[in-house]
């Protein structure tokens, strides 16, 4: 039996017809099948529907984490970015300014200083932080693997999205999530591979894995752990 591209759950229903995807927070992925189904040909339908499965997933995920408790709230002492292998301990100064900010004083300090009993602005300034350093680091490595990888984009922008790790429009743009610093450099490249190759088949064919394969031949193992890597990101960055 081929292996499958995701873990899933099989369950025999003796209402069911035919066989049915069905993803959920508490179960993952489920493939329902009638009784008696030869499940040798699950793995040919997972790779058949790969696309709809990811994106089920990765909702899946994002209403797992609304569903967990929120801890309390406190400024981080220190903010580690493995996707450039850095760290920065947080020193904190109260001052009347309506505003907060995050400023690095020293190649592994940061200072923020401003209202700092207020929560919402205190996120902010450290999420505006984390974008520009985002712009700063991973730009330049897109760019550097574009050349190296032999294709060509327009423009890379810089977003702090909810659910998605990047993403290519048809007009060659790719945007990367300003959370991938959060993640170890192996994902990082993934998730670039992964949007590079839609600048030659904006879809999920056959044609696209192998092309993302030729990239990067281990992209099933580390899609598994993409999958999980919203983990890795700090409450106050969420």
């Amino acid at each position: 039996m081929s292996k499958a591209l995701f873990e899933y759950r099989l369950r025999e229903s003796p209402r069911a017809r035919y066989v049915r995807l069905r993803v959920s927070v508490e179960d993952g992925l489920e493939v329902i099948v009638p009784m008696g189904y030869d499940p040798t040909g699950v793995p040919r339908l997972l790779e058949q529907k790969k696309g709809w499965i990811q994106a089920a997933l990765e909702r899946a995920e994002v209403n797992r984490k609304l569903m967990e408790p929120v801890p309390a709230w406190r400024l981080p002492d220190y903010i580690t970015l493995p996707g450039i292998g850095r760290i920065w301990q947080l020193m904190a100064r109260e001052s009347e300014s309506g505003r907060v900010a995050v400023r690095e004083r020293e190649p592994a300090c940061l200072l923020m200083h401003g209202q700092l009993n207020d929560e919402d602005a205190c996120r902010a300034a450290l999420t505006r932080w984390l974008a520009r350093k985002a712009h700063e680091c991973l730009v330049p490595q897109l760019e550097e693997l574009s050349a190296r990888l032999g294709f060509r984009h327009r423009h890379t922008y810089i977003r702090r999205q909810r659910t998605r790790w990047g993403s290519c429009s048809s007009r060659k743009v790719i945007t990367l999530n300003a959370k991938l610093l959060f993640l170890p450099p192996a994902l990082v490249r993934h998730v670039m591979v992964h949007e590079l190759c839609h600048l030659n088949e904006m879809n999920h064919s056959a044609r696209f894995w192998r092309l993302v394969e030729r990239h990067d031949p281990d992209f099933r193992s580390l899609d598994k752990l993409l999958r999980e890597a919203w983990k890795m990101v700090p409450h106050w960055a969420r």
